[in-house]
C-alpha cells in the first residue's frame, strides 16, 4: 500500500489500491461529510425540542425612576421558574424530533451507500480506461503489422492498391483510437478525483485488474426490500406525519404547567432587604379554545391527515419501484456475468482463427477481405470482453448501492 498526505492539496503516488481510495473517501468526500453534518443537526434540533419540558429558569435585577410631583425609586430583583407538567402538542413534537433523527440516519447509510458505490464505479471506470488505452494500443500495433504485409504483398504485385489504402486507414483509424482512449483515461481520474474529494497528480493510476468476481449472492427481493435504505427513509417520512398530525391535534387538548416566583424589592437600597421578600407558587391549566380562528385547527388537521395519505401511497409506490430496481439488477448481474463467459469464448476461438488466417494470407491462400473480417472478429471480441468485465463489476456495486450496503469500508 502506497503511504499518502491526505492532507495535502493534490495527491501525489504512482499508484493507488482500493483501501487508499477508501481511506481518501472517508476523509475527504463532500457528500459523506455533509450528511455526517446532517445528521448532527438533527440530533442538535432533537436536544432544543427536548428544553419544552425542562424548567425555565430566569433572574432579573432591575432599576426604575418614576416621578409625579415628587420623584420615587425603585430597586428590585426576582427569580422565576416555570416548568410543563405535560403537553400533547409538546410530546407530539419531541418524538417528531426523533423521527427526524432515524430519517437522518437512513439518509446517512444512503448517502454512505451512494459514496461506496460512486467511490467503486469511478475506481472500475479508472481501472478499465487503464486497461483500455493497453488494449487499443496492442489493437492498433496489430493493425500496423498488418497494414505491413500488406504494403509487401503490393508491393509485390499481389495486393491490390485499394486493398493496401484500406489496410493504411485502418491503421490510423486504431492510432486514432488508442489516442481518444489516453484522453477517456484522462478523464475517469477526474472522476475518481471529485469522488475522492481531492485532486490527483495526472500520471497516478489505480492498482487494479479487471476480472470475474466470484459471487454467489441470492437476494430475496420480497424481504430484502425493507431494508433498503429509499424504503426506510420512505418510512421514517410516515413517522414524521404522523408526528406532525399528532402535534396539530394538540391545539384540542389542554396543557398543565407549574411556576414559582420570588422576589425583593426596595425604594431606597440597591440591594432590597429580606423583609421586602415576595412569592408566588401556581399551577395553570391552558385549554384552548378557538386558538388561531373557527377553522384553523379544523382545517390543519385535515391538511395533516392528507399529508400522512400522500406519504402512505408515496411509501407503497417505493417498495413498488425498490423491488424492480433489484429485480433488474439481479437480472443485469446475470446478463453481464453470461457475457463474459461467451466473449471469453468468442475471443478463444478469434485469437485462433486470426493467427491461422495470418498465416494463410501470407501464403496467399487466403483473400484480403476474408482475412480482415477474421481479424475485425478478433479486435470486436478483445474490446467486448473488456467491457463485459466493467459492466458486471458495476453490476454488483450497484446492488450493493440498492441494498444500502458500504461493506463496512464507508464510514
Amino acid at each position: 500500500m502506497v503511504i499518502l498526505s491526505f492532507g495535502a492539496e493534490v495527491i501525489q503516488a504512482k499508484s493507488l489500491s482500493w483501501q487508499d481510495c477508501i481511506n481518501i473517501a472517508n476523509q475527504n468526500n463532500q457528500t459523506l461529510l455533509m450528511a455526517k453534518q446532517d445528521l448532527q443537526i438533527a440530533e442538535y434540533d432533537y436536544n432544543v425540542i427536548l428544553n419544552q419540558y425542562y424548567p425555565s429558569v430566569n433572574f432579573r435585577y432591575g432599576f426604575s425612576r418614576s416621578g409625579n410631583g415628587h420623584t420615587e425609586n425603585n430597586w428590585s430583583a426576582s427569580l422565576n421558574a416555570s416548568q410543563t407538567i405535560y403537553s400533547f402538542s409538546d410530546t407530539a413534537q419531541i418524538k417528531g424530533k426523533k423521527a427526524s433523527i432515524n430519517k437522518t440516519v437512513a439518509q446517512l447509510t444512503k448517502s454512505c451507500a451512494d459514496v461506496y458505490y460512486s467511490l467503486r464505479e469511478a475506481f472500475l471506470k479508472m481501472s478499465y480506461a487503464q486497461e483500455n488505452v493497453t488494449l487499443l494500443q496492442s489493437i492498433y500495433e496489430l493493425r500496423k503489422q498488418s497494414a505491413d504485409i500488406v504494403r509487401l504483398q503490393y508491393e509485390g504485385g499481389k495486393e491490390s492498391k485499394g486493398n493496401m489504402l484500406r489496410a493504411q486507414a485502418q491503421k490510423q483509424s486504431a492510432y486514432v483510437n488508442a489516442e481518444n482512449a489516453k484522453r477517456e483515461l484522462a478523464v475517469a481520474r477526474r472522476i475518481l478525483a471529485q469522488t475522492l474529494g481531492k485532486d490527483l497528480d495526472n500520471n497516478i493510476t489505480v492498482n487494479h485488474k479487471l476480472s470475474e468476481i466470484k459471487d454467489n449472492k441470492v437476494i430475496d427481493i420480497d424481504s430484502a426490500v425493507y431494508d433498503c435504505p429509499d424504503v426506510i427513509i420512505s418510512s421514517a417520512s410516515i413517522n414524521i406525519t404522523k408526528c406532525s398530525l399528532s402535534s396539530v391535534k394538540g391545539s384540542l387538548y389542554p396543557s398543565i404547567s407549574a411556576s414559582a416566583s420570588i422576589g425583593v424589592s426596595d425604594n431606597e437600597k440597591p440591594i432590597p432587604p429580606a423583609e421586602s421578600k415576595q412569592w408566588n407558587v401556581g399551577v395553570a391549566l391552558n385549554y384552548p379554545i378557538l386558538s388561531g380562528g373557527l377553522t384553523k385547527t379544523l382545517n390543519s388537521i385535515k391538511s395533516s391527515q392528507t399529508a400522512l395519505e400522500k406519504a402512505n401511497e408515496s411509501y407503497k409506490q417505493t417498495i413498488l419501484s425498490t423491488k424492480t430496481s433489484l429485480e433488474e439488477n439481479a437480472a443485469e448481474i446475470e446478463r453481464t456475468k453470461d457475457n463474459i463467459e461467451i466473449y471469453q469464448m468468442f475471443l478463444e476461438a478469434a485469437t485462433q482463427r486470426q493467427k491461422e488466417a495470418t498465416v494463410k494470407y501470407r501464403a496467399g491462400t487466403m483473400e484480403f477481405q476474408t482475412w480482415q473480417d477474421i481479424e475485425q472478429e478478433y479486435v470486436n471480441n478483445q474490446i467486448s470482453h473488456l467491457s463485459a468485465l466493467h459492466n458486471y463489476n458495476v453490476a454488483l456495486a450497484k446492488r450493493d448501492k440498492l441494498l444500502g450496503s458500504s461493506n463496512g469500508e464507508i464510514k
